[in-house]
């Protein structure tokens, strides 16, 4: 068990948990509302136990919590400890009781069964090696009838924040392209795909619908300051990264400014996007 999902591990509960701690704020300004029109296709009563699949840093956890009746609650969970430690600072800070989080590799350790009312991912659910056995394991645990919803990203050719980002970068380093279907945020990408994983996992009822919305990243920083951030949180990039001179990582930060610019006012960069809405049901 531990070697499965070993790098995601690593990462998340390293240095790319910590990153993604402290750049919070910004990651939720820009993921919002496309978690949002995912939670959306659920029913306004979830019942009396909601799971919130790769949860991060918490805040779509607690603010379904802030929203549910007396008697129901939510679980988290995630794989890095440092978001969700933070999950736990910022449910204490704002007294939410029926909130809990828990470290859990959902691929190898969600063994409970028909536990949950309605299961529930912002972008928390692309990061397995063996995809199958991971949906089929949220299968088991939720109750006869319960539904489950997710939204994840569509091709990175349509989600120009991340395709234009990594042609400049490419100019400049040998990024290796990961293997189509491989564990990371566009693991998803391929419609048919993701309607196997679907069905092969057991659910019905399985709908997944195309969603185009702006988003907007990094609000209040300078264009330096996003192109920093924006390096600081693709695990690939990261990685590649490291290994590279001072000098060759200043390049990348003047030539992604200059990509930023067509896409910023001034308080923000502001980018199309392109996402699959996910609902299937027990």
């Amino acid at each position: 068990m531990e070697e499965t999902n070993k790098k995601q591990r690593e990462f998340w509960s390293g240095k790319g948990g910590d990153v993604w701690v402290e750049k919070q704020n910004a990651m939720d300004v820009m993921l919002e509302p496309l978690g949002v029109a995912a939670l959306s296709k659920l029913p306004e009563d979830l019942g009396e136990h909601i799971l919130d699949i790769g949860c991060g840093c918490g805040s779509t956890t607690l603010s379904i919590a802030g929203n549910l009746s007396k008697n129901s609650k939510i679980t988290g969970v995630d794989i890095s400890e440092p978001m969700l430690d933070q999950a736990r600072k910022l449910a204490a800070e704002k007294n939410l009781t029926n909130a809990d989080f828990q470290v859990m590799d959902i691929q190898t350790e969600l063994k409970k069964e028909n536990i949950y009312s309605a299961a529930y991912s912002r972008f928390g659910v692309m990061f397995f090696e063996a995809p199958v056995p991971a949906f089929k394991n949220i299968y088991r645990s939720l109750q006869q009838g319960a539904k489950f919803s997710f939204v994840c990203w569509q091709s990175p050719q349509l989600n120009p924040w991340q395709a234009l980002s990594i042609q400049v970068i490419k100019k400049f380093v040998d990024l290796p392209s990961p293997p189509p279907r491989s564990p990371g945020p566009f693991a998803f990408a391929e419609k048919d795909y993701l309607e196997s994983i679907m069905v092969d996992s057991g659910f019905k009822d399985i709908a997944i619908e195309s969603h185009e919305q702006q988003i907007t990243m990094f609000v209040g920083k300078s264009l330096q300051e996003a192109s920093n951030d924006y390096l600081s949180i693709n695990p690939v990039v990261t990685a590649m990264l490291e290994e590279s001179s001072p000098e060759v990582k200043d390049d990348i930060s003047s030539a992604l400014q200059e990509l930023f610019k067509e896409y910023s006012d001034g308080n923000g960069l502001h980018f199309p996007s392109a996402t699959w809405l996910v609902t299937a049901s027990k």
